[in-house]
């Protein structure tokens, strides 16, 4: 390695050079020296490094042999002895050093064993068993037990004599977001991922196959407390074992991905917006007349209405094409159908907080359908605490049925303004459609819901080609079908914004409106669009 270039990297980390040296001296002059000593050593040794990418080891190397050198040289006393002394030995401060940082070292390298060499290594050196008592606790024969004592020798002698920097995740943990397509309870993906380790493991075994060990020195992490997570993440099906090395199974959708494709769909979704607003806009006389729960809120709010039940029609059409191009969705660990995956950036191109396309109460004569567009979350945002009360109540309103007493989560949902109860009977504050009168709608936008599918369809094919940039080659298989599902959801948020940032929809000023009007009883089952629900003021 040249010299020049060796001068050039001392001096960008000169900082963590001198801190190095003052973590070891706690004095600010003595510190001063042995940077220079150390920067000194480098420069006459760097002749010999053959790789430059090697350099830092080689650095961190020379900068603890250079400490050693400091020490002794310090240490070094005259001592004048009587006639009477006959010879003695003490430990030197060096000799201290050097043990503890052998001791240091090799607690490292047992921190980094996995599990088959840990557990042996630790049974005959800790605790003294014997071969043939390891060989009965483990349940392995006494020669594998001879071979993992061998074979642990060996490692920890080569990992000790090694400079291990531990990698970046270790102090700067990555953001990983889930999320969850498909049926079934989802709960164990959801709590999986509450702490941050999970997620780090996934992002650090992405791009390329890694090694426990690897894994451990990257996130900073022994591998005792790994071995755990990463089983729960097999178990799961989101890392697959490639030899002794792991891969992460589920895809990310990465920052850097998102980026790349927004520039080339944002041109095909605003053409469509343009076509769809100028068609809506002609139906709304006719769909405001017809005989609905809801029909006197004013344009505004009826246009968020009607756009948002074409988008979930596209939705509906969308999703049945690509079921009938990519074929069911596979099984998951939770024994349903789906695909979890997840997102590196804290969900920041996200344009949902949710979606809920069908949520029917237990006695199936009602549903609703939630959709949590990001642009109207300081007006609505649909988020139960307690899932199946809150379905019921929302349902009764629906049906305008008498309050339930004992329903825990009706003061919230009022509170909210989704509903409202007038002389003890619930009432819906959005508009509601009976099938009946569905069965007039759906053919008046079925054209419309059409023309957006095919919009869907084409954003989804390009992204599924630029996904097959960002993820690993074991994962190329499934991005036709995850770009899919994940962006033809997109695709109904981008017309929605769109519509709003060129004016053809606004939001109110404030956050929720009430209409405390009584409605005739609807019969049968019954449809709610609660896209933008009773409370957009407007």
């Amino acid at each position: 390695m040249e010299r020049e270039k060796a001068a050039k990297l001392l001096s960008e980390n000169l900082k963590n050079l001198f801190a190095y040296s003052l973590s070891r001296l706690y004095d600010k002059s003595e510190a001063e020296d042995l940077t220079n000593d150390i920067i000194c050593e480098v420069l006459n040794s760097v002749h010999r490094l053959e790789h430059e990418e090697a350099f830092f080891g080689f650095l961190w190397r020379i900068a603890e042999n250079t400490f050693k050198k400091h020490i002794r040289r310090k240490c070094l006393q005259t001592v004048e002895f009587d006639a009477h002394f006959v010879g003695t030995y003490w430990v030197t401060p060096e000799e201290e050093y050097l043990k503890e940082e052998e001791i240091h070292l090799l607690r490292r390298e047992l921190s980094l064993l996995s599990k088959q060499y840990r557990e042996t290594t630790v049974a005959y050196y800790i605790y003294g068993n014997s071969c043939s008592e390891i060989s009965k606790d483990l349940g392995i024969s006494m020669e594998m037990v001879k071979y993992y004592l061998f074979k642990t020798r060996k490692i920890l002698k080569e990992g000790i004599g090694m400079t291990r920097e531990f990698g970046e995740k270790s102090y700067n943990p990555g953001i990983f977001r889930m999320d969850y397509w498909g049926g079934g309870d989802n709960t164990c993906y959801w709590q999986l991922f509450e702490r941050k380790l999970p997620g780090n493991i996934l992002l650090s075994a992405y791009h390329a196959p890694v090694t426990m060990q690897e894994l451990s020195v990257e996130l900073g992490v022994s591998t005792v407390y790994l071995e755990d997570e990463v089983e729960l993440l097999l178990k799961h099906e989101m890392l697959r074992k490639v030899g002794d090395k792991y891969q992460t199974n589920i895809i990310i959708f990465t920052d850097d991905y998102e980026k790349a494709l927004a520039d080339k769909i944002k041109p095909i979704y605003e053409k469509e917006t343009t076509q769809f607003h100028q068609k809506l806009s002609a139906l709304l006389p006719a769909l405001e007349a017809l005989d609905f729960k809801g029909n006197d809120k004013n344009a505004n709010r009826l246009k968020w209405t009607f756009a948002n039940l074409t988008m979930v029609m596209a939705l509906q059409l969308s999703d049945a094409e690509g079921r009938k191009r990519f074929g069911d969705y596979p099984l998951l660990s939770n024994e349903s159908y789906g695909f979890v995956f997840g997102y590196d950036n804290d969900y920041r191109h996200h344009h949902f907080h949710g979606i809920y396309g069908h949520c029917e109460n237990k006695d199936h004569t009602a549903y609703f359908s939630v959709e949590n567009y990001r642009i109207i979350q300081n007006c609505q945002l649909w988020e139960p605490l307690d899932w199946e009360p809150s379905i019921e109540a929302m349902c009764d309103a629906v049906l305008g049925k008498p309050a339930d007493p004992d329903n825990a989560m009706l003061v919230k949902l009022i509170a909210d303004g989704f509903i409202t109860s007038r002389n003890g009977k619930l009432s819906a504050e959005f508009p509601v459609f009976s099938s009946d009168m569905m069965d007039n709608i759906r053919p008046m936008l079925k054209p419309l819901a059409e023309e957006i599918c095919g919009c869907m369809t084409k954003i989804c094919g390009l992204a599924a080609q630029e996904l097959k940039n960002y993820v690993p080659k074991a994962l190329l298989p499934q991005c036709g079908q995850l770009a899919f599902i994940n962006h033809q959801l997109d695709v109904m948020a981008f017309i929605m914004e769109t519509m709003v940032e060129k004016g053809w929809l606004t939001l109110g000023s404030s956050a929720i409106i009430r209409f405390p009007i009584e409605y005739p009883r609807l019969c049968g089952k019954i449809l709610l669009s609660l896209s933008i629900g009773g409370i957009l003021c407007i």
